[in-house]
């Protein structure tokens, strides 16, 4: 093949990117793979137009090539290929380099009407290239002036930008931009990026300095690196918002290669089949880096499928049940501890309630409580046949002892506790539970595999159970199960949190019941007591619609507890419906007054 005219090319080529903070993008990239330690960037006026400069101090325009006028002539000549492409993935990795296709500086067809190169080495004299939006010829003269950064330096000017163009890169635009996009290049290299907008006007800052933002939210720990056969690692770094799953305010896992963003949603990765959650799951932020997949070359967004790009997708897909359990988790962990929250201020609210009102009987405090809100010894000290013993203590008592069908194939896998919390050099007993469809538990035809995630100590696996050993030392990390059905070949796998801590806490009797939560969808019961122990409906709709609201929650269950109380004192039941009509017409009308403000009053700007 034989390209017709070579300029009309470079033409189509330039005008594949219309970004002008993308295409400031790559101009700050060429800086970062010079190996610059500062760098730069300037929006001024020069001559009554409008210019863009960045200025570093890195290795310089090829500074293999000692004459800088050749140096500059083999860029102007050499449009569509990179002295960076013989880089090897190993070298692009340890190097955090991206220039591949060598028309990264087309770019500047978006930004203004010509651009300046202007280069200096030590001990040569500088010059300047001059190139020209939509014009074939170049200019190459030597460059009068101050020298900076003792004689090293490369400065790229655009002049005369676009009205469009210098609005987009205002300082704080081009801050916050650069600070997203380059986040991984700029957390990996000892660099410092400042931006100098001396067109700002009023009160908008005039220097800024690019700093990569830091994810918030609850950090996966255990899932660092995956491993791709024959490349190089995976490197994540995933987050469990407080955004809730229906709003809009989510911020999606975002995917990079060495550092650089290549989408901002996985959504866009229908290509290699990664357009679904977990990875597109609201609950989830972060970001997925790949260093060797191939981009689009004029925009630098999306990949292009290949070889690599679907061992990449093979990998991840690998580990897709883990992070969906892990989500689980993370998020049963987070309801729970808002139910810690909400016991400790019930406590607070019926505080010297007993002394103050002792007409009123006192409801029994249970021994232990063991799925409940504020459970010390929840997967910290109580052993697995303590466990047992109470889940059988639960089950109904004219349960047969055998079934007439054999449970169903593999549906749903579980590790018991939910929460492994284990002192330092300790050991601690966990199994895993396997259930059909039906929920039936499966005891026999299942092959389980165990594995730690992150420094937290070892296992010894035993089938269906296993013997965790906690490390010396404090820290975080993930215990996982994978279930296999031979028949079906089904394999289905979950994680807990572990936790190793130096000592175990303990708590104290607070006088007031915790209530234990119960999962019972479909009854009509909100609270009762069971065998002395305050159990709540957590499947009822009034407390289902308080889950998201902390206060609302507190206010629902200090009405149950009030119910409890009475019923205790008058040992009248026939209290009782009238007291289960009163909690759910209060918890209505809570609802009501937390969903929309009465009338004449203004919600307060959030």
């Amino acid at each position: 093949m034989r390209v017709h005219d070579p300029f009309e090319l470079i033409r189509w080529l330039a005008l594949s990117q219309p970004d002008p903070k993308k295409a400031l993008a790559e101009l700050v990239q060429n800086s970062l793979d010079a190996r610059a330690r500062h760098i730069r960037i300037s929006r001024v006026r020069e001559k009554k137009l409008p210019c863009l400069k960045i200025l570093d101090d890195g290795e310089g325009v090829i500074p293999e090539i000692e004459d800088r006028r050749e140096a500059l002539r083999y860029i102007a000549t050499h449009i569509g290929h990179s002295r960076k492409r013989s880089l090897s993935p190993e070298e692009r990795l340890a190097l955090m380099t991206q220039g591949r296709y060598g028309i990264g500086l087309l770019g500047f067809w978006c930004l203004g009407r010509i651009l300046e190169i202007r280069t200096s080495l030590p001990g040569q004299k500088p010059y300047r290239l001059v190139l020209y939006r939509n014009e074939p010829h170049f200019k190459i003269e030597p460059l009068r002036g101050k020298l900076v950064f003792d004689d090293r330096f490369t400065e790229v000017v655009v002049v005369d930008l676009d009205r469009d163009s210098s609005t987009a890169l205002s300082g704080r635009r081009a801050a916050d931009y650069l600070a997203s996009e380059l986040r991984g290049q700029l957390l990996a290299r000892s660099v410092e990026v400042v931006i100098e907008d001396k067109m700002s006007r009023g009160r908008s800052p005039k220097t800024l300095r690019v700093r990569p933002p830091r994810f918030l939210g609850e950090r996966l720990e255990g899932l660092e690196t995956i491993e791709v056969p024959g490349h190089a690692p995976v490197r994540l770094e995933l987050y469990l918002t407080g955004v809730d799953p229906e709003s809009d305010g989510s911020v999606p896992v975002a995917l990079y290669a060495a550092g650089t963003v290549v989408t901002d949603d996985f959504m866009q990765l229908s290509a290699i089949d990664l357009d679904h959650p977990p990875w597109t799951d609201p609950r989830l932020t972060g970001m997925v880096d790949f260093p060797e997949l191939s981009v689009a070359p004029g925009s630098r967004r999306g990949v292009i499928p290949d070889e690599v790009s679907h061992a990449f997708a093979e990998a991840l897909r690998r580990i897709e049940p883990l992070v969906m359990g892990i989500l689980e988790t993370k998020e049963r962990e987070r309801a729970e501890q808002l139910d810690q929250n909400a016991v400790r201020d019930l406590k607070r609210a019926f505080r010297d309630f007993y002394r103050k009102r002792p007409r009123y009987s006192m409801l029994p405090m249970q021994k232990k409580s063991v799925e409940g809100m504020g459970d010390s010894s929840a997967g910290a000290g109580v052993s697995t046949d303590t466990e047992e013993a109470v889940e059988s203590s639960l089950q109904p008592s004219g349960a047969e002892p055998s079934e007439l069908f054999p449970p169903g194939p593999l549906s749903a896998v579980e590790i018991v506790p939910k929460n492994l919390v284990v002192e330092s050099n300790t050991e601690r007993n966990v199994r895993a539970k396997a259930f059909d469809d039906t929920g039936r538990q499966i005891l026999e035809g299942i092959d389980y595999s165990w594995d730690v995630w992150g420094r937290v100590g070892s296992l010894r696996e035993e089938g269906a159970r296993a013997v965790f050993v906690a490390g010396e030392n404090p820290t975080d990390g993930i215990l996982s199960v994978t279930a296999r059905e031979p028949l079906t070949r089904m394999e289905l796998s979950a994680a807990v949190p572990v936790e190793v801590v130096e000592t175990l806490p303990t708590s104290g009797d607070e006088g007031i019941p915790e209530p234990e939560l119960i999962d019972a969808t479909g009854a009509s019961w909100r609270s009762r007591f069971h065998e002395d122990r305050w159990q709540v409906n957590t499947g009822h709709p009034d407390y289902r619609a308080s889950t998201a609201k902390p206060a609302l929650k507190l206010r629902y269950l200090a009405t149950l507890f009030a119910k409890e109380v009475v019923l205790r004192s008058s040992q009248d039941r026939r209290f009782e419906e009238p007291l289960e009509q009163m909690v759910e017409v209060s918890a209505y009308a809570d609802r009501q007054l937390t969903e929309r403000p009465p009338r004449g009053r203004r919600r307060k700007p959030t």
